[in-house]
């Protein structure tokens, strides 16, 4: 039950970042557009990214089993 818990909970937590990645990219383009350089934006935009892929495979793993 608890692993159960803890896949929702990453669940959630993959989607939240997603999200805010998503953001990101938005506020990046705007920054974009008002002659800011965004590069730093966009790269946290990318780790967010990639940190919800590391937890939806985490879910994966643990439904395998």
């Amino acid at each position: 039950m608890a692993g159960f818990i803890n896949d929702k909970f990453r669940f959630g937590f993959a989607i939240l970042l997603i999200v805010g990645a998503i953001a990101t990219f938005v506020y990046g383009l705007i920054e974009k557009n008002s002659g800011n350089d965004f590069n730093q934006i966009w790269t946290l935009a990318i780790v967010m990214l990639g940190g919800a892929m590391v937890h939806l495979q985490k879910i994966g793993n643990t439904n395998r089993k």
